[in-house]
């Protein structure tokens, strides 16, 4: 069984605790239904939100999260009637999506509060009522930037007033080239966390003024063109109770090589709990945590070429009846690089070429499949499953080896600052060949009880497959698919045409429709 320990206000997710708990058993409630939207419409998933309700004449939120939007980009949540609100949404989590990966959308909004206020400061007020206990708020966030690919910060040392802590792990940090901040943040036992005066830099020492205190650090990194991204590392209290060491030091065993399996292991004290974490370039492997082990496992995909693997140990003590002791903790990281080169990401299959796909004309890759606008686009149309030669243009023009085949494109995304190159193939289309365009017109006396003819030329090579389909004033005549159609009752006063469907093997089919005929009266 896991062991718990105390949660504090630094905690990136703390407990979800039911907002009809806050409220008193026999309050009315009434509900505040959110929900966050683009500029295009679409719905903002995982975003998070926060009602501000005030009390005591301040502006307070809920203690609990993560509060994140569903997939619909809404979420609710009960209210006392009565209170005072507002309505905030901030796009700024970066959570697991995965057992693999993070919540790393390319694109970033604003944080925005109801109805298009920057700040809760600024939000507008909405008061529940008997007569209205209930409001959906909807709130369109702008984009603000490029999304990042953060990696969760991690911090060694011996905790200990004189001796410093150093934060790692943004080696992993996408793009690569952002800029990075920090704050250190002091936290003493039922008081806010405050901001260590000066204390901004990757080490921090900390002083006897922190003696006792509970700590953590902020880091922020930013790059043009990108929003801001913070995430907090571990909290440990410095100095006190002494921090447990193990006995030999976290280390990694194993080659490090796609199909191979590697070990971490460190030496366990008694009377201690531990936890063992992967990450792959940063991003954590829940599936390979080892809990209160000595040592943990995790195989080397394929995936994981040329990444760098980290092993990260959180270890404290336990009292006599198996309880956290408060303040124990250590922590250590071991690191490894694995060999070959990081393979290319998969995108969402892009749409099928554009144009027709007819010896001559020109087809179009697509576009639009990153928002960055610095990235480098190459393109490489591929015939069934094999590239064509020089064909690295985002346009092709079709050609007579390309009848009959299946043609796609293969388009790669690289990014500034980001390792893997990313990959979309299209969809297909078969590539024919173009018919020689004909005629098509009708003849006849254009009255009710007589019959209308289509009559077709030049339409080629022959022989040629012609299929009918007459219509009345742009509607299709239902039965009415041969060369010729008997005009009925329901015919006068209408337009009548007709619509020809030509086709023939290996060549695009081509449709057209005549003039149309009115029939008299």
């Amino acid at each position: 069984m896991r062991l718990l320990r105390p949660v504090l206000l630094a905690a990136l997710a703390l407990v979800l605790v039911p907002l009809s708990a806050v409220a008193p058993a026999h309050a009315a409630t009434g509900t505040i239904t959110g929900v966050a939207v683009g500029p295009d419409g679409k719905p903002l998933p995982n975003v998070n939100w926060e009602i501000y309700e005030l009390k005591d004449g301040s502006w307070q939120t809920y203690p609990f999260g993560p509060k994140l939007t569903d997939a619909k980009g809404r979420f609710s949540w009960n209210v006392p009637v009565g209170g005072r609100y507002r309505v905030c949404f901030s796009d700024s989590w970066y959570g697991p999506a995965s057992s693999t990966s993070f919540w790393q959308p390319e694109v970033r909004h604003r944080d925005t509060c109801w109805p298009n206020a920057t700040s809760h400061q600024t939000a507008t007020t909405w008061t529940s009522t008997t007569a209205a206990p209930s409001k959906t708020f909807s709130v369109t966030l702008p984009q603000q930037g490029l999304g990042m690919a953060p990696v969760e910060p991690f911090f060694v040392g011996s905790f200990r007033t004189g001796e410093p802590i150093t934060i790692v792990g943004q080696e992993g940090w996408r793009p690569t080239h952002a800029t990075f901040t920090y704050q250190w943040m002091s936290q003493r036992d039922n008081a806010l966390a405050a901001p260590i005066a000066g204390a901004t830099s990757a080490s921090f020492t900390p002083t006897p003024a922190q003696e006792g205190a509970w700590i953590f650090a902020r880091v922020t990194a930013s790059r043009a063109g990108y929003k801001p991204a913070t995430l907090t590392t571990p909290t440990t209290k410095v100095g006190g109770t002494q921090h447990v060491q193990p006995t030999s030091p976290l280390q990694i065993s194993g080659t490090a090589s796609p199909g191979s399996t590697l070990t971490a292991s460190f030496g366990k004290p008694a009377s201690t709990y531990s936890e063992i974490s992967w990450f792959v370039d940063g991003v954590p492997q829940p599936a390979a945590t080892s809990y209160d082990a000595a040592s943990s496992r995790f195989t080397v995909a394929a995936a994981h070429a040329g990444a760098r693997i980290d092993a990260r140990l959180k270890i404290y003590k336990k009292d006599a009846q198996g309880n956290y002791v408060d303040g124990s903790d250590a922590y250590q990281r071991a690191q490894v690089q694995v060999a070959g080169s990081r393979p290319v990401q998969a995108l969402k299959a892009a749409p099928a070429p554009r144009g027709t796909a007819t010896v001559g004309r020109t087809l179009y890759g697509p576009t639009g499949l990153t928002a960055d606008p610095n990235a480098t686009v190459s393109y490489q149309w591929v015939r069934g499953s094999t590239a064509i030669s020089g064909a690295t243009a985002r346009t092709y023009t079709v050609r007579s080896a390309d009848v009959n085949q299946r043609l796609k494109v293969r388009v790669t995304v690289r990014r500034p600052g980001w390792w893997n190159a990313y990959v979309s193939n299209s969809s297909t289309t078969v590539a024919k060949r173009a018919l020689k365009p004909g005629t098509v017109k009708v003849v006849g006396t254009a009255k009710a009880g007589k019959s209308l003819k289509a009559k077709t030329a030049k339409w080629g090579p022959k022989p040629v497959r012609i299929r009918y389909q007459w219509q009345r004033n742009g509607k299709a005549i239902r039965g009415a698919t041969k060369a010729t159609y008997k005009l009925r009752k329901a015919d006068r006063g209408k337009v009548v045409r007709v619509r020809i469907t030509v086709s023939k093997s290996s060549h695009l089919t081509v449709a057209k429709v005549s003039k149309g005929r009115k029939v008299k009266r």
